[in-house]
């Protein structure tokens, strides 16, 4: 007999409907409160579904950039990642996300202009240029 292999999602949002727009979403061990801002009608007691995957970009950024570094012995003593959703109706793609990378150590031009290249490595700036396909199914039964 074989045993039934279960597997975890990598993410879960739940609307329990008491709140307006507020979701509880669980990604790893985390839970957090998504949200929208008032003026799009939600509480803003989180961050969007946008600023979401923003975070991601970010998170995922900073780790491959700190995996590679550590890789190579390569001083960095600090980085900081920032990343901006732009809404661009006159292209198209219309998404656009902006990274800003900010990095402290005592690195020379070629290490700086690899790991700018190796920015473009993160598997999540793969995923965002190259797309994903998404299948939706029925749950709960």
């Amino acid at each position: 007999m074989t045993e039934a292999v279960v597997t975890r999602p990598f993410a879960t949002a739940t609307d329990t409907g008491t709140g307006v727009l507020q979701t509880f979403v669980t990604a790893g061990p985390s839970t957090i409160v998504a949200d929208i801002s008032v003026a799009h009608g939600g509480l803003d007691l989180g961050p969007d579904p946008h600023e979401l995957v923003c975070a991601g970009l970010a998170a995922c950024t900073s780790q491959t950039l700190r995996l590679y570094a550590n890789r190579k012995n390569w001083e960095v003593t600090a980085m900081h990642v920032e990343v901006f959703h732009h809404f661009d109706a006159d292209q198209t793609p219309h998404d656009r996300f902006e990274r800003v990378l900010t990095i402290e150590g005592n690195l020379n031009e070629e290490q700086m202009e690899r790991l700018f290249e190796i920015a473009d490595r993160c598997p999540i700036h793969k995923l965002l240029t190259s797309g994903a396909r998404v299948v939706t199914t029925v749950g709960g039964e």
